[in-house]
């Protein structure tokens, strides 16, 4: 934790001197349709476009950095959920190990619909890093009605894309379970094919080590992944987190740990 909060705070002290530097991330809303019904729910995709070779955070951000954040204003009777996070790719750096995205992610938002429609308007702050890390914030809006029925679906190709990126509930088959020792915890799933690689993102801070090899060992339908604790972690009562198989499908994993 200490090195985390170093990390950190060096990358922040660092973008005072090259602020002026700081190259531009793209933010835009997309709502699933327009119309929208009222009294119904609808998506709203948060676009971050990133400058080349720079990258925004995950939910997790690793060993340092910082997630985006979004405070929303709404027309009356609107209410927007929890964001919903795409799969993240591991970032390697001299600092460690990070979790996030890079060129492009829409984060998704869903949005339950008042009776009449108006301005909803997403003021957020966001970290982008690449040899320096450099705050930045920005407002993103959108107007969006509501009526009877829904008619132009415009922006549904881009909400669809962006959940296909979203990990999925494991199938109902699978058997998952994570057992621990005093320096791991061995995940195990049974998804009834050869698993040829997996790699497992956490969901929360100071769970496993980000940096430490993740050791897979596999039948022809089980596999296990070995996750080495973080330092300071003693017992961990549950592990979660997203499930990447074979470098395509994504789950989201939630269980106890024994």
């Amino acid at each position: 934790m200490q090195r985390l909060l170093l990390v950190t705070w060096l990358c922040l002290s660092a973008t005072t001197a090259v602020f002026a530097q700081a190259p531009e991330t793209k933010v835009s809303l997309v709502p699933e349709e327009n119309p929208a019904k009222s009294g119904s729910s609808t998506t709203v995709g948060i676009r971050f476009q990133v400058p080349p070779g720079w990258h925004i955070y995950w939910m997790n951000p690793g060993d340092a950095g910082q997630p985006p954040s979004v405070q929303w204003s709404l027309p009356a009777g609107w209410t927007a959920g929890e964001l919903q996070w795409p799969t993240p790719t591991r970032l390697v750096n001299p600092a460690g190990v990070d979790y996030g995205y890079e060129n492009e992610v829409t984060l998704l938002t869903s949005m339950k619909v008042g009776n009449s429609g108006g301005d909803l308007t997403a003021n957020l702050k966001w970290l982008v890093c690449k040899d320096v890390c450099v705050p930045q914030k920005g407002s993103a809006r959108t107007s969006i009605q509501a009526g009877a029925t829904a008619s132009n679906a415009s922006g549904k190709p881009t909400i669809d894309a962006a959940e296909a990126k979203l990990p999925k509930t494991p199938p109902v088959p699978w058997k998952v379970n994570a057992i621990q020792n005093p320096n791991q915890i061995m995940l195990n799933f049974r998804p009834g094919i050869k698993v040829q690689q997996a790699a497992f993102f956490p969901a929360e801070r100071d769970v496993i080590e980000n940096a430490a090899p993740q050791k897979m060992s596999s039948t022809s339908y089980a596999a296990q992944l070995a996750l080495k604790k973080a330092d300071g972690a003693k017992k961990v009562a549950r592990l979660k987190g997203v499930l990447l198989v074979n470098g395509a499908s994504a789950y989201a994993i939630d269980v106890a740990v024994k």
